[in-house]
């Protein structure tokens, strides 16, 4: 009996090849791109979960307050590892992670070439306790256990060493750390939170490692409990160590646990992390309602395109009813029938994700292999996919398909149940519903990227040029090619500074008056007075900050911003000449100037208080260069000239600040180019469905059209007649969406600081463009229908 359903169902396929090519085609690209969204998704969540104890590990933060205002931190101080670990048995390890220089490039040197690394880290030997980390060479037990040791990874020992053990090996690091290679790992997995390149041992880094206190938050800390732990108590216990610890009047924080396989998915809104592997799962719920609405748009097609058919079938059915089938033996037939659509396209959309991989990899910034598609979990949920898709499709087709009477082979009972009509209409409004919220949700996508990207920063980063001056031997070096750049005919300005919009500052507290009660954080960002002009910050009122003319000088200069000044209750020529309490010391620190805020943060956070000072307790590692005039490839070889004659022994590393601000919002951009991708591949699909049921629905009014066109109808007034029906369902998908599309993206602009409001003509457009796409599609139907002689419409009759 099953053989006899496959071959009926294949004749059939065959014979209708028109609507079998194109259910085929729906399917198909429905299945490609679920299956790429369904890995992207299944990536993303999957990160650090490779690790043996992923769900015992847990990374501490803090929640700093000040001023009243809250913000949660990835660090903590360095003698949360060590204390806690003392004071609470839960506490089976603990890892710190100390970024390099707190986010600076580290420069490295052997003895045959220089490197610049940007995902250099130093860590306790705790590591290994906690994390996944096989070694290719070295002992675990001595890899981190003392000072003056650093481990490389499997990829980077490559560029350093080539094949060979480098193991014993000498590098010198940034002129301050003379370290032996004491191990090689291998490279961290693609779904890690952590993506080193080099690990030191934490205890080399003197400052950080001797002076345990509780003041300093720069330290990720990693935390391994005991099987069964519970996290609350665990927070609970570290919160009551602090209480002991640090007087009441004084806390400015509290701790709190969060696990590791949260961190990658659920960390957008905490600061200080060191991880250059930031996800949001906003973005992952976006993609996976994508993926399941295309999929359901598909599914949609092939109950659409099978009823298009009915016409035929009724007589198919209504035989094999007369000569004894029941309605169980064809709800088979057809279900088998859509069974072999569904696996056709399976292995068909197999093929095309195969062949555009590299393309949707290019669209998501991703690194998804075909191979992955083979692992036993992927299988299994295609096998399950394969038979839910061939329930969920055929169900409809099967059931009311199979429902036709014998009489219909005598013209009676022919036509469907008000039910079944309502039932058409609803597939469709549910596609076009699904496509129009894609739609309005591309357009808010670009319109926020397009706001942030158009809005003004506050400050100009075109043709602004950061180049760090960190592998200098000594200040000559730094000085000499400092008074070379500003030689140079295609430099306007040069300044010095700790840092810039978009990279790490310190972060200190500012108080109105000397109580310290009462104060907010400021972000500050040592520099020389050139900083204003070469980022092109409007100056409010005073003078930026002006070059200490002694070490023994021992008086701080600030440059605040409006928040900082509105915080304190002044203007900003009322601020000029106060002091800056518990800033620097008590009142070591004067306002010398007043500027206009700027974003030196992304727009999902608010502007808060920020600084540019000049006291010598920060280095002053980057050279800002604005260029203005010339050919950019060639000024950029000429300031890597001038460097390695400056700086000889040092790697030449330079970003350019438009691309720190681009990179502040490659999560939005890369989510936004998918959905537009696949959003109009959406469109499509759905398309194909609206010309499936037009075909229906000419093919049910032939004898209507008929006989308008003999009392005088003309095409058009029978395109319109065909038309209209179909245009009124997309509207009344367009009265579905816009109020779900405006609930969920109302709520996904909320998490920006500074958005735009939901403007409504988006809601206009989505519903113009469906309706003239819905028009397009059915015409071509309406038409064939409207231009047929009427003569072979009303021959039976």
């Amino acid at each position: 009996m099953l053989k006899s359903h496959f071959k009926i169902a294949w004749r059939n396929l065959l014979k209708n090849g028109l609507f079998s090519t194109l259910n085929l085609l729906g399917l198909s690209v429905g299945v490609a791109i679920f299956l790429y969204l369904f890995l992207y998704a299944r990536e993303e969540l999957s990160f650090d979960k490779y690790n043996p104890h992923a769900e015992d590990i847990y990374r501490v933060g803090l929640t700093a307050t000040f001023g009243g205002e809250s913000n949660e931190w990835a660090s903590v101080p360095n003698n949360i590892g060590p204390d806690m670990k003392a004071e609470i048995p839960e506490i089976k390890a603990y890892a710190r992670l100390l970024y390099h220089n707190f986010g600076k490039t580290g420069f490295v040197s052997s003895e045959q070439d220089k490197f610049a690394e940007r995902k250099m880290y130093w860590s306790d030997p705790g590591l290994f306790d906690i994390f996944e980390l096989p070694l290719v060479y070295g002992n675990p037990k001595t890899a981190l256990d003392g000072p003056n040791k650093i481990m490389l990874s499997q990829s980077t020992a490559q560029r350093y060493f080539g094949d060979a053990d480098p193991v014993g090996k000498i590098l010198n690091v940034d002129h301050d750390y003379e370290v032996t290679v004491s191990a090689v790992y291998q490279d961290f997995p693609q779904n890690s939170t952590l993506d080193p390149d080099l690990i030191g041992s934490f205890s080399t880094v003197k400052w950080a490692n001797e002076g345990q206190h509780w003041s300093n938050a720069s330290y990720e800390t990693y935390f391994l409990l005991e099987p069964n732990a519970s996290m609350k108590k665990v927070e609970s216990k570290i919160n009551q160590v602090l209480d002991k610890n640090v007087e009441k009047e004084n806390q400015w924080f509290r701790f709190w646990l969060q696990p590791l396989a949260d961190v990658h998915l659920y960390s957008t809104n905490i600061s200080n992390s060191s991880t250059t592997r930031i996800g949001d799962i906003q973005q992952i719920n976006i993609l996976i309602a994508l993926a399941l609405g295309i999929l359901l748009i598909a599914c949609i097609n092939y109950m659409n395109l099978a009823t298009a058919q009915s016409q035929k079938r009724r007589k198919e059915v209504g035989i094999n009813k007369v000569v004894g089938a029941t309605q169980s033996t064809l709800v088979a037939r057809f279900y088998v029938e859509a069974f072999i659509m569904v696996t056709a396209a399976v292995l068909v959309g197999f093929a095309v994700l195969f062949g555009l991989l590299p393309l949707f990899n290019s669209i998501a910034e991703k690194e998804i292999t075909f191979g992955s598609l083979f692992s036993v979990p992927v299988l299994a949920s295609i096998g399950a996919a394969i038979v839910v898709l061939s329930l969920v499709a055929g169900s409809y087709p099967a059931l009311m398909l199979s429902s036709f009477s014998p009489l219909s082979l005598f013209g009676r009972g022919a036509q469907n149940s008000l039910s079944a009509i309502w039932v058409r209409k609803g597939l469709v409004v549910a596609q076009f519903t699904a496509s129009i919220i894609l739609m309005i949700a591309t357009f808010v996508f670009y319109r926020q990227l397009q706001y942030v990207q158009e809005n003004d920063l506050g400050y100009n980063a075109d043709q602004v040029i950061a180049i760090s001056t960190q592998g200098a031997e000594n200040s000559e070096q730094i000085n000499t090619l400092l008074n070379t750049y500003k030689g140079l005919s295609f430099v306007s300005s040069v300044a010095r500074a700790q840092s810039y919009p978009g990279a790490g500052t310190s972060g200190r507290t500012i108080t109105k008056d000397g109580t310290g009660t009462n104060g907010i954080a400021i972000q500050t960002n040592r520099a020389t007075p050139e900083i204003i002009e070469t980022l092109g910050i409007k100056l409010l009122a005073g003078a930026p900050v002006s070059e200490k003319s002694s070490e023994e000088d021992t008086t701080v200069q600030l440059v605040i911003n409006k928040t900082a000044v509105d915080f304190l209750e002044m203007t900003p020529e009322e601020a000029i000449g106060k002091t800056a309490y518990n800033t620097f010391g008590y009142n070591r620190a004067t306002i010398v100037g007043v500027m206009e805020d700027f974003h030196f943060d992304t727009f999902h956070k608010p502007i808060g208080a920020y600084a540019f000072h000049n006291s010598a307790s920060e280095g002053r590692s980057n050279l800002l260069v604005r260029m203005n005039g010339g050919k950019l490839s060639e000024n950029v070889a000429t300031l890597e000239s001038s460097f390695k004659k400056s700086i000889p022994d040092s790697a030449f590393d330079f970003k350019f600040l438009d691309d720190v601000v681009a990179k502040l919002y490659a999560t939005e951009q890369r989510t936004a180019r998918l959905v537009l991708f696949f959003s109009i591949t959406a469109i499509l699909i759905a398309c194909l469905g609206l010309f499936g049921l037009a075909a229906f629905t000419a093919e049910q009014r032939t004898k209507e059209i008929g006989v308008r066109k003999v009392l005088g109808a003309s095409v058009a007034s029978i395109t319109a007649l065909l038309s209209k029906d179909f245009l009124k369902l997309v509207l009344v998908a367009l009265v579905i969406a816009a109020p779900v599309s405006w609930y969920y993206l109302d709520g996904w602009l909320q998490s920006y600081a500074y958005h735009i409001d939901m403007p409504w003509w988006i809601f206009g457009v989505a519903g113009l463009l469906s309706v003239v796409v819905a028009f397009l599609t059915v015409s071509y139907q309406s038409i064939k229908a409207a231009v047929v002689n009427p003569v072979k419409s009303l021959r039976s009759e």
